[in-house]
């Protein structure tokens, strides 16, 4: 391990991945309702806002915490946006008998999307904070 900080270690900054967490599902719900009426759009779409928000929450996250952990605090973000989807889509009913709703393929391809995003927004924000620290 690289020594990022005073002893080596990379911290996450929970208050700031809380923070990042929050903006990533306001601005999914935000975005849902003002551009799909509250309703699921197209895979496509809710895919690209998905990961959206997820830069943006990551982002957010990384920038505010230390710099040595800017990429956790952005996968944080995505690990919890994983955590409150799966627990409101345990409130929703279940699909097709059988089936409990769920389909493999695509809670993977959601997962990887949202942890993709998350880190993507990390790996910006220490991007950004070493711009402005030079």
């Amino acid at each position: 391990m690289t020594k990022s900080e005073p002893g080596g270690e990379r911290r996450v900054d929970w208050l700031a991945a809380g923070l990042g967490l929050i903006l990533a599902v306001l601005t999914e719900l935000a975005g849902s309702a003002v551009w799909f009426g509250g309703h699921r759009g197209g895979t496509v779409q809710m895919g690209v806002l998905t990961l959206g928000a997820l830069v943006a929450g990551g982002f957010v996250a990384g920038y505010l915490g230390p710099l040595s952990g800017s990429v956790w605090n952005g996968i944080v973000v995505a690990i919890g946006f994983i955590v409150v989807g799966q627990l409101a889509g345990a409130a929703e009913p279940v699909g097709p008998l059988g089936s409990g709703g769920l389909d493999t393929l695509g809670l993977v391809i959601d997962d990887v999307l949202v942890l993709t995003g998350g880190t993507m927004g990390g790996l910006l924000a220490r991007g950004a904070r070493r711009l402005v620290t030079r």
